[in-house]
This record gives C-alpha cells, structure tokens and sequence, in this order.
C-alpha cells in the first residue's frame, strides 16, 4: 500500500512538473497578457482534466468589471463581462478564495448568465483566484470534469498551484506591471496606502447612493482617512459599505 501512495506521489509529482514546464514556455513566448493568458489556459486545463476554462480578467481600474480573456472550448464570450462579486467567478475574485462546486445549476451563487450565451451547461466547477502582492487581478474557472466525475480537494489544491505558477510568471516577465503599478497607487506599495493627495469633501449619498460598488470604491478612496487605512482594513471597509449599499438601494426601489 506504502509503495502504491508512493509511486502515486511520484507520478502527481512528474505531472505538476510537466505543466509548469509547459506554462513557463508558453508565457515566456507570450507577446502580450491576453496571449499569455491563453497560452496557459491551454495548458492549466487539460493538467486538471477539465473540459472548458476560463480566464477572468478583473478590470479594476479600468471600466471595474470582469472580463473573459481567455476562454478553452465551451463557446463564445465574446463581448460579455461580469460586475465584481456577480456568480461564482465575481465572488472568488472579490473575497480572494478558492471554491469547489459540485452542482453549478444548483448553487444560489450561479449568475448562469455564461450559459445562456453559449448554450454550453455547466455542472461542476472549481475556481481559484489569482493574485500578486495581495492584489487579486482574476480567477481560473475550470468546468466539467472530461471523466464525468466531481472536482476533489486533490484538484482543487493542484489548480491553485498552477495559478500561483502562473501569476509569477506574468509578474516574471512584466505582463502586469501596469495592472500592478495602478494598485500600489491606489492601495500604496507593500500593502500600505497611498497618500491622498489632498483631502475631498465626499457625501453620504455619493458612497452609499453610488450606482454600482465600483463607483463607491472610487468615492471612498477619495476620502483621506479611508486612504490612510492598510489593505486589510480597506478591504473590511468595503465589505460592509457594500452591504450598506446593497440596502439603500433595495429601499430605493
């Protein structure tokens, strides 16, 4: 039995060695972010016997909403995003962990939206974050087992290694320097916050009445003492003026 697990390690061990291999070739040949993304998708799949895969790409400080930029079979999506914390994706992204989900159609966190485009069905599904310097920048969503069965712990812990793998190598060859330089100017570097510039007079109803928690995080790093906060504390801040939002706005309807 000891020479069963043992030879079974070894095996898990070549495999895990094989795919980095294989993603570290393919990002260093990558010309930009978006074909890197693809190329590693291409290889973070199969490494988990997965049948489709996506690549999501949070647009923090650009429009603030989650992209698919990179997609392995399962159709086109093309054109389509998500809001921060919307579905599974929006929420492994916002609160940075990892998830097993063993019936998608199932699960109140399943927006579904995906499926209704591409008419493809998502049953079981893992999603792991990825992230750099405590900023989280997207997730890798890996759908549908190819042998049928359900995604086990053993799967789950494999793709956060080959997403830890993955972010480095982008960081290695500077595909997020600018994605990187935008949160230490809003976040500070090394987790700290910026300073503010200068101070800004912001309402409660420009927080709490924003249209999309987007539009409240811009307004609350406005303020200098929500600037002055570390990370963590920001994040917490977030978290509850979302929640707060959330309410003002079903009182609104």
């Amino acid at each position: 039995m000891m020479e069963l697990e043992s030879m079974w390690g070894a095996m898990k061990g070549v495999h895990y060695s094989r795919t980095i291999e294989q993603l570290e070739n393919s990002v260093h040949q990558a010309k930009d972010l978006t074909e890197a993304l693809t190329g590693a998708l291409d290889k973070v799949v199969p490494a988990i016997h997965a049948q489709t895969g996506t690549f999501w790409f949070y647009d923090r400080f650009g429009d603030g909403r989650i992209h698919p930029r990179a997609v392995y079979g399962g159709g086109n999506l093309g054109g389509f995003s998500l809001k921060p914390g919307e579905g599974i994706a929006g929420q492994v992204i916002r609160d940075g962990k990892s998830t097993i989900v063993e019936d998608c159609q199932r699960d109140p966190r399943w927006a579904g939206k995906a499926d209704a485009k591409t008419g493809f069905r998502t049953e079981s599904m893992i999603c792991v974050p990825l992230s750099l310097s405590g900023v989280v920048f997207g997730c890798i969503q890996l759908i549908n087992r190819t042998d049928r069965m359900l995604f086990d712990k053993g799967d789950l812990s494999f793709a956060e290694d080959l997403a830890r793998a993955t972010a480095t190598l982008f960081k290695e060859q500077g595909l997020l320097d600018n994605y990187l330089s935008g949160a230490q100017n809003a976040m500070g570097a090394a987790g700290t916050p910026a300073a503010a510039p200068q101070s800004h007079e912001v309402s409660f109803t420009q927080v709490f009445l924003a249209r999309t928690d987007w539009d409240m995080e811009r307004q609350l790093r406005r303020v200098e003492q929500f600037s002055k906060m570390r990370a963590s504390e920001q994040k917490a801040i977030l978290k509850l003026a979302s929640e707060i939002r959330g309410h003002f706005s079903r009182m609104a309807r």
